[in-house]
């Protein structure tokens, strides 16, 4: 009879790597903070701390990567003291993930961890930009989007590109790209 939980050591062993990425996609959240706008996008961001949630995602698995950025961002949004703010990333990050997290299980060699990245960026913009549309009431935000994701594709490639580097380096075994 299988147990129902991991082993001590197991557990002990995730939680330790779930802390070590929120702890790293905290960092990254706070450097990207402190750089200065690359467009004149309002919004428009490179998307690092996504980087410790792609990593979990192919390290760890898909629970563990929810795990990750909803710590992240529950943290995040506690360090900045900022509702609107927590609200827009716990909500477009949760949907990111869980798209990524589909795609990267249930058609694992189809997309490459950069195009699941791109899909995650893509799904990240879009939906934060209907929560904001929702919590602010103004429709005309929509014509926001096409430019948003014009730049999801560009930071998801890059994101991709970088997570799966790290996890060659951490000895991890992923998919080669397509592209």
């Amino acid at each position: 009879m299988r147990a129902a939980y991991p082993p001590a050591d197991h557990r002990a062993y995730l939680v330790s790597q779930i802390g070590l990425l929120v702890a790293l996609g905290l960092v990254l959240q706070i450097i990207e903070g402190t750089i200065p706008p690359i467009l004149p996008l309002p919004g428009a961001k490179l998307g690092l701390a996504n980087l410790a949630t792609v990593i979990a995602l192919v390290t760890l698995g898909p629970w563990e990567a929810l795990a990750v950025n909803v710590l992240r961002c529950l943290l995040g949004g506690l360090l900045r003291g900022s509702f609107i703010g927590l609200t827009l990333s716990l909500s477009a990050g949760t949907a990111a993930t869980l798209v990524m997290a589909a795609l990267y299980v249930l058609v694992p060699r189809a997309l490459s961890i950069s195009g699941v990245s791109i899909a995650g960026a893509v799904t990240h913009n879009a939906t934060q930009l209907g929560v904001a549309i929702w919590l602010v009431g103004f429709p005309g935000l929509r014509y926001y989007l096409p430019y948003l994701l014009l730049i999801a594709i560009p930071t998801g490639l890059f994101i991709g590109i970088v997570a799966r580097r790290l996890a060659l380096a951490l000895g991890r075994t992923v998919p080669e790209e397509v592209a």
